[in-house]
């Protein structure tokens, strides 16, 4: 049995490794790269975005790791085996790779209107990349015997999303990969996972800036009682990037608020929404339907 002195849970929990997190500038990816800088690891940030990027690059350096800014968009054939080998290039190797970049495009609408260019617009944001960065990493982290593959999943993936069908097939399609290729280098030193989001403050959904009349409802919506911060994600990250995770293997871990364990999606008279009472209680067209009591 190991001594206490020698529990994965004792220090920095990345000391000494090498990151390399896509999306790197977004809210999720920026918070996941300054988790891990404060446990010790030095950071490539790879974005689309320049000036979010080098802002990101500046807080890593501030906690006193390395830190390098790529700025690259990631969809295009090759792109993200490219940026993988800069960042090896830039750093000598890549410990934990964070395939953070996803984004369902807004293309919300019914399927049979859906085109082929969407669908390989979606199937490039969100899992096309995925396979490159990683197939693209795992061989240093197989020769070195240790690596972390951490890939970013929905609750959409585990559950259904009406009008975002195809969005929700490339987020299972990483739940699938996830599992498969964990359990394929599982006994190589390598760890395979994801994490599945819900209901966080990010960029690609305007951080939830809703009407504050709305605030009361999100206790309904969301039963951990609030919306997340990135933070609150990248904890999930840090973990699955830690030895504390070496006994977890081709999971996707849901970091949700509860949102997937307590239900789905819900018709409403404006549209298909996963906020059930929105539209009931603020939408004129939900007026000839009644209202709901007042929550209190």
């Amino acid at each position: 049995m190991a001594s206490d002195t020698a529990a994965p849970w004792n220090g920095p929990l990345a000391a000494g490794r090498v990151a390399l997190v896509t999306g790197g500038a977004g809210s999720i990816g920026a918070a996941t790269c300054r988790a891990l800088a404060d446990h010790g690891a030095d950071v490539v940030v790879a974005d689309v975005d320049g000036d979010r990027t080098e802002a990101v690059v500046k807080e890593v350096e501030a906690r006193g790791r390395r830190a390098v800014g790529l700025v690259a968009d990631l969809t295009p054939d090759g792109a993200a085996q490219k940026v993988v080998a800069d960042a090896i290039a830039a750093m000598g190797r890549i410990d934990i790779l964070v395939n953070n970049l996803g984004h369902h495009l807004a293309l919300a609408k019914p399927y049979e209107e859906s085109t082929p260019a969407e669908w390989d617009q979606l199937y490039r944001i969100n899992l096309l990349h995925t396979l490159g960065a990683s197939h693209a990493a795992l061989p240093g982290m197989l020769e070195r015997g240790w690596g972390r593959i951490i890939n970013f999943s929905s609750v959409e993936g585990m559950r259904s999303m009406p009008h975002a069908s195809v969005y929700t097939a490339f987020k299972g399609a990483i739940n699938s990969f996830t599992k498969s290729l964990g359990v394929e280098v599982a006994g190589r030193g390598v760890r395979v996972n994801a994490v599945a989001v819900d209901k966080t403050r990010s960029y690609q959904v305007n951080f939830y800036e809703y009407p504050e009349e709305y605030d009361r409802h999100i206790p309904i919506w969301v039963p951990a009682g609030h919306l997340a911060d990135a933070e609150q994600v990248a904890s999930v990250v840090l973990f699955l990037a830690s030895e504390l995770s070496e006994w977890v293997v081709g999971q996707t871990i849901p970091a949700d608020g509860g949102t997937l364990a307590a239900g789905g999606w819900y018709r409403t008279p404006g549209k298909w929404t996963n906020s059930p009472l929105l539209h009931q209680y603020f939408e004129p067209d939900s007026a000839r339907l009644g209202r709901p009591p007042t929550f209190h």
